[in-house]
């Protein structure tokens, strides 16, 4: 089998012929080669080939260090400016109902960035982001989709992240958390009046998708249980993944979310989504649970994307703790796991692991 048809069949539930090495490994890449570190047998590679020579394939997400193939315009005086100024990026959205201004901070390579002003600050805030919300138009490039299925040369697969639901786009994308969680208990009619519109918005990305060829998607989120505590998470997540699992099921689709922060307490939850599957939970010792927790309350019915500690990558930890680790999710999870590093392949990894773990699962056939 190709390693796309491997990760298809565990969605599937169908025969295979091993469990799936799919991971994450751009950050990885992009960051050792801005940094003249990356090795030179790497340095002309491709993404894909990069994974193949290392054993594994590759989760390639549209518009993840890559083009996107889903093209975001806005019907409406919408005028978005970008200021650079060093290391600092600010965007300012005007419209009629007023102004919005976000400011980033890069790190020093230009490979990633951090909010350091959220755009909506106050209640008035709220008009101009629900003009702009309600005037976003998607379409899907099949062109670009096209390229990115060239690049991955079948040794993985073409994805794509969603835009967040409401109560993580909240905290992530316009307002922080602090601010959200304060805004809730005093505002709490309006902001949920918000969070309507930002409903809206994602249906158009809901409906853009379920006509692609693009089978399995990923509801992104980053979901932390020391910030969206399982009361957030019942409130305000799962009625959203309940309705997107069953509108997206009807048109062929798998959907898993990404929750890679500690995650005890969401754990007996987690299988109420409606969800495939779920990316990126982090076992022990970075994250807050066991793989026998894990076991207990995914059991058999969720698919595991992901799950090998990216901690387990780094030379200061003995190889032979990843050789166990690997050993027994696999044993564990045999029928309902797609390998990966939880979450990715850190930069000062030791990428030579990449390919111990991949002669481990061909061990096992």
């Amino acid at each position: 089998m190709s390693p796309e048809e491997r990760i298809l069949a565990v969605f599937e539930k169908k025969p295979k012929d091993r469990i799936p090495w799919n991971i994450r490994h751009e950050c990885w890449y992009f960051t050792n080669k801005a940094k003249g570190t990356l090795k030179p047998v790497y340095a002309e590679m491709g993404l894909s080939d990069v994974c193949k020579e290392l054993g594994a394939s590759w989760r390639c997400y549209s518009g993840y260090y890559v083009e996107n193939a889903f093209k975001v315009r806005f019907d409406g005086e919408v005028d978005v400016k970008v200021r650079r100024d060093g290391r600092e990026v600010t965007t300012i959205i005007e419209t009629p109902k007023g102004a919005l201004r976000t400011v980033s901070l890069r790190d020093r390579l230009g490979l990633s960035s951090r909010r350091i002003e959220y755009p909506v600050k106050s209640l008035e805030d709220f008009k101009p982001l629900e003009y702009m919300l309600e005037r976003v138009k998607v379409e899907f490039d099949r062109e670009a989709y096209m390229r990115l299925r060239n690049m991955v040369k079948g040794n993985g697969i073409v994805s794509y992240f969603f835009p967040r639901t409401p109560l993580q786009a909240l905290f992530i994308n316009y307002m922080g958390i602090t601010r959200t969680i304060k805004f809730l208990f005093r505002h709490r009619e309006k902001v949920e009046g918000l969070m309507e519109y930002i409903e809206a918005h994602n249906d158009k990305f809901y409906e853009a998708v379920a006509q692609t060829p693009i089978k399995i998607l990923n509801l992104g989120e980053n979901i932390d249980s020391r910030i969206t505590s399982p009361k957030l998470f019942m409130r305000y997540c799962l009625p959203r993944y309940q309705e997107r699992s069953s509108y997206l099921h009807k048109r062929g689709k798998f959907l898993h979310i990404h929750v890679d922060g500690h995650a005890k307490p969401l754990l007996p939850i987690l299988k109420e989504t409606g969800l495939d599957g779920v990316e990126a939970l982090t076992p022990k010792p970075a994250g807050d649970f066991t793989l026998e927790n894990l076991k207990k309350h995914l059991g058999d019915e969720m698919i595991i994307l992901d799950g090998i500690p990216y901690t387990l990558f780094l030379k200061s930890v003995r190889i032979e703790a990843l050789e166990r680790f690997v050993r027994k999710i696999t044993s564990m999870f045999p029928e309902n796991l797609v390998l990966g590093i939880s979450d990715e392949l850190p930069p000062p990894a030791d990428e030579s692991r990449v390919r111990r773990v991949s002669e481990i699962l061909e061990e096992e056939v």
